[in-house]
């Protein structure tokens, strides 16, 4: 994978893991816990924690389990690679990319 520094692995949705995530720019994907391989939501964000962090908060992606999140060198190579992964994983609750 290009332009990932680091990458989390999946974990449970948790706050605790959450905030172990970093407040650096990246790529992060949401799962469900009928299937840890069913993503229903990919995001990109300047600061993965404090998005995470509102998600979890919010609660507005349902039926979220566990998450994953991939450190990038820049917001750009984080919404490129959102974009690539939008359209090769068809997320139940991402808007299509044009």
């Amino acid at each position: 994978m290009t332009n990932v520094i680091k990458q989390s692995g999946v974990l449970p949705w948790q706050a605790t893991n959450i905030s172990a995530a970093p407040s650096r720019s990246g790529v992060y994907v949401l799962r469900t816990a009928t299937e840890i391989a069913s993503i229903v939501y990919i995001g990109s964000s300047d600061n993965l924690e404090r998005r995470l962090n509102e998600h979890l908060l919010l609660g507005d992606v349902p039926g979220v389990s566990f998450f994953d999140w991939y450190e990038t060198s820049s917001i750009e190579n984080a919404r490129n690679i959102e974009k690539q992964w939008i359209v090769k994983y068809s997320p139940k609750y991402n808007d299509r990319v044009g």
